[in-house]
Parts: structure tokens; C-alpha cells; sequence
């Protein structure tokens, strides 16, 4: 399947009504695929669609807005036609009144991390009311709502929570969050609640900036098999400075995410250049990790980056151990010219098995004048097993685009594995045509699509690989 992320808000009018302003907007995000189902054993095609529609209004200090969501997939009892989201509001001078879904970060998000992240199919929203405020020197939310269970589809846990910060010298903020959550589990006849409490610092000072969060969480054992108490600290130091910036990370967590690593509604940053983390791919109850880097750039045309991350499991059954080595390369030494290229080994271990992945990545965009662009994106992954053979994916991409109007790219992958899941084939080829006009975007994707690991914001996701025709149409009105 393909990834698509809505982007909301598109003014489509603005008119004068009594002293007010109100405007409509509208977004459609529609995705048709037909493909090969190689889950079945006849690999018989499917098809299904996925259509989203967003309606915001506002009328002077208030706003509306709502989300139609229609699924519907090759089985119709599968299908499914809902309102996805909807929500009421009210603002002025900074202080600001929600009703209805919504998403909400608290700081680095050790106590509260509802968001919504298309890259990996992931939405966490909650249902129910926030208000909030922000001014010079302090801002606040308080907030009651519903979140959901992703199994289920129902909203079986209750979320209560607080947080502020206050400014009381220029380079200087101090906080605090809390956020209480709460399940009645039928089955078992116990509560599952927890207490999670956060206090947070930030110093900034010239090319200076230091963070430090802390969380407490406190709470009852769900089964005799789970720790109900646990905690978290995070910490962050970056220097920046005309050519060169530092950056480092910290974090080390025990029982912290709630209720479980695959359905979590706190999360701190994952501290990784890959975004990959202990407890989501390995669901450990706790990791510590670190990350340092650097950003150094001698010209406005050559830059460097390198990161280098180690994580290491708590608490678990057996030892988890995740690495990541990265560098990088941008150079435009023609100004029609743009090279990248970057390296990237990440080491995964778990007790005595080992899964490491080294990616060589280099594309180049070349601007033959205002309006015409080639591109192209060649790369490779080397799959390091120690209970098995070694094996690579090599992946290639050649575009052409055109005023921004049209982009066709031409693109392929080959696999020498032994064993491809579900008989994937070892070599794919497809054809996509972007064309955009002033308030559409039309793809169309044909051929196939190799599947595997995608990461972002700390979750990953093991997606299928992709064989067929694939319609994706951005509307905003």
C-alpha cells in the first residue's frame, strides 16, 4: 500500500460577515489499489479503496471541522464507511477551547504522545476535550478524553491529564506534566490504571541548548507478569554554530510506555537516526540509549553528517541490542548539479542471534534548466544473518519531472534471498506518473513494490511487498 499524509487547512475563501471572517475549506485523499494478493494461495486479485474527506469552517474566533472516512475492501463485511474525526472550537488571544478528536504531544512525550503518523499507518487520536494556553511567560493544557485500542477499534481507555511551563528568565523554562490513564478490563475484573507524572527543563543560551525530562510512572499490575511502576529520563544537548552543529541524546526507560509497546499513548523520542527503538521492534518493558552527531558544513554546497546511536534492552527476557553507524554526503559542486549519498549500518542482536542491515544510498538531481529535472536514486541493503545466509536487495529509481507539473519515474529492485516471504519475486519493475495541477495531485503506480521495515517516530512497521496498480488523487478545494 502506499503512504499518503493529508494536509488540512487550505483557505478556500475568506468573506467579511458582520465584523468576522469565515472561510471553507476542504481536502479529499482517495487511494484505489489493485493488486496481487500473494497471502492467498491462489494469488487471486483484489481490489480496494480507501477515500478520506476533511471539511474545515471558520467563523471568526470559532472553527469546525470533520473527517469522513470510507474503507471499503475486497470483503464487503470488512468494509467499513465512519465518521473518523470530528471537532469544535473556540480561540482567542492564545487561549483556545477544543472539543472533539485531536492529537497531543507533552513535551518529549515520556507522559502523553497521541499523534498521527501516515508513513506507518499509524493513528493515535483522542476523543474529548483540551483546553489550553499560551502567553509570554507560561502555557498550559488540560485535557480529558478517550483513546483507542488499535485491536479493537474501541475506545476503552479514559486519559486525564495536565501540563505547564513557565518562563521566568529569558534562557530559562521549567514544566511539569501528569496524565492519568484509566481501563476496566471486564475479563479479568481489575482496573488498569496508571499515574504517570513528568517535571521538564530546557536552557538555551547562544549557540547553547540543554533539555532534561524526567517521568515517573505508578500504577497496578495488569496481571501478575507485568511491573505496573516504572520511569523514564530524557536528556538532550545540542551546540550550533555557523559551519558545525554538535547534537547528543539520552534516554533511559523502564514500564514507562502505556499500556503496551504496540498500542502506546507516551513514547519518548526515539534516539536513532533510523527512528527504530528496543521497545517497539523487540517490545521490551525498558532500553537505554544514547545518540551523538554532528552537522558540518565548510560551504553553503558541501555537507556532512554522521550519527552514531547504541540502545540496549532492560528487564528482558533476553538481552536486546540495537546499534546504528551513519555519515552522509550533500555536494552541489555545479549549481545545476545536486550529489547524496550516505551510509548506514544498523546492528540488531538478541541473545545469540544477530540481524545487522548495512545501506550504501546515493541520488543525484540534476536541473538541466528552470522547468525540466532528471533524478536518480540508486541503493543497496545488505542483510548480515548469523543463523543463515547473507543476502542483498538492490533498489534503483530514475525520474523526470517537468515545472513542477509532471514527474514520471521508471524504478526497479532484485533480491538474491533464498527464501522470499510469501514467493515475492526476485526482480520488480514499476512505471508512476505524477501529474499536479492548481488543486489536484493525480499518481498512478504500476508494477510492483518491494516490501520490508519502514520506522518513523519511534514505531516500525514490516510492510508487504506491493505487485499491481495503484491510484492516488490529492484534492484540496
Amino acid at each position: 500500500m502506499a503512504t499518503g499524509l493529508v494536509c488540512l487547512l487550505f483557505i478556500a475563501d475568506n468573506c467579511p460577515a458582520q465584523d468576522d471572517y469565515w472561510s471553507v475549506s476542504a481536502a479529499n485523499w482517495m487511494q484505489y489499489w489493485y493488486f496481487k494478493d500473494s497471502t492467498s494461495s491462489d494469488e487471486a486479485r483484489r481490489d480496494s479503496l480507501d477515500n478520506r474527506f476533511i471539511v474545515d469552517f471558520n467563523l471568526g474566533d470559532f472553527y469546525t471541522g470533520i473527517w469522513l472516512k470510507s474503507l471499503q475492501l475486497n470483503r464487503p463485511d470488512e468494509s467499513s464507511e465512519e465518521i473518523a474525526q470530528r471537532y469544535l472550537g473556540w480561540h482567542q488571544n492564545g487561549f483556545n477551547i477544543h472539543a472533539g478528536n485531536f492529537y497531543q504531544v507533552f513535551d518529549k512525550g515520556l507522559t502523553l504522545n497521541a499523534f498521527l503518523d501516515d508513513a506507518v499507518y499509524y493513528d493515535n487520536n483522542l476523543d474529548g476535550i483540551k483546553i489550553s494556553g499560551l502567553y509570554d511567560y507560561f502555557d498550559f493544557d488540560f485535557l480529558s478524553a478517550r483513546g483507542l485500542t488499535r485491536t479493537t477499534g474501541e475506545r476503552d481507555y479514559v486519559l486525564r491529564g495536565a501540563r505547564g511551563a513557565v518562563r521566568p528568565l529569558d534562557p530559562f523554562s521549567i514544566g511539569f506534566s501528569y496524565v492519568r490513564f484509566k481501563r476496566n478490563d471486564m475479563n479479568i475484573n481489575r482496573s488498569l490504571n496508571s499515574n504517570i507524572t513528568g517535571l521538564n527543563s530546557q536552557f538555551v543560551i547562544g549557540p547553547l541548548d540543554l533539555y532534561g525530562e524526567y517521568a515517573l510512572r505508578r500504577g497496578k499490575k495488569p496481571d501478575p507478569f507485568t511491573e505496573g511502576n516504572g520511569d523514564g529520563t530524557y536528556l538532550s544537548a545540542s551546540m550550533v554554530f555557523e559551519k558545525i552543529s554538535l547534537f547528543s541524546e539520552y534516554k533511559n526507560i523502564i514500564n514507562l510506555v502505556y499500556p503496551y509497546p504496540q498500542n502506546r499513548f507516551n513514547a519518548p523520542p526515539p534516539v536513532s537516526h533510523s527512528g527504530r527503538t528496543l521497545t517497539d521492534i523487540a517490545g521490551v518493558p525498558g532500553e537505554r540509549g544514547y545518540q551523538v552527531g554532528t552537522l558540518i558544513s565548510p560551504t553553503f554546497d558541501l555537507n556532512f553528517e554522521f550519527s552514531y546511536s547504541e540502545a540496549f534492552s532492560r528487564d528482558a527476557v533476553i538481552d536486546y541490542y540495537l546499534g546504528e553507524k551513519f555519515a552522509g554526503i550533500r555536494l552541489s559542486a555545479i549549481s545545476d548539479l545536486v550529489i547524496n549519498y550516505s551510509f548506514d549500518r544498523i546492528d540488531f542482536t538478541f541473545g545469540f542471534a544477530e540481524e545487522d542491515e548495512i545501506e550504501n544510498y546515493f541520488d543525484v538531481y540534476y536541473y538541466f534548466n528552470y522547468d525540466v529535472t532528471f533524478s536518480a536514486a540508486i541503493y543497496s541493503r545488505h542483510f548480515i544473518l548469523k543463523e543463515s545466509d547473507d543476502y542483498n536487495e538492490d533498489y534503483f529509481t530514475y525520474g523526470l519531472g517537468i515545472a513542477n507539473k509532471l514527474q514520471l519515474n521508471l524504478g526497479g529492485s532484485k533480491s538474491n534471498r533464498e527464501s522470499i516471504p510469501f514467493g515475492d519475486p526476485k526482480k520488480l519493475a514499476f512505471i508512476e506518473l505524477t501529474v499536479r495541477f492548481p488543486n489536484h495531485e493525480l499518481v498512478i503506480f504500476n508494477g510492483g513494490e518491494r516490501g520490508g521495515l519502514i520506522c518513523s517516530s519511534g514505531i516500525c512497521q514490516t510492510r508487504p511487498t506491493f505487485q499491481g496498480t495503484r491510484i492516488v488523487l490529492f484534492s484540496r478545494f
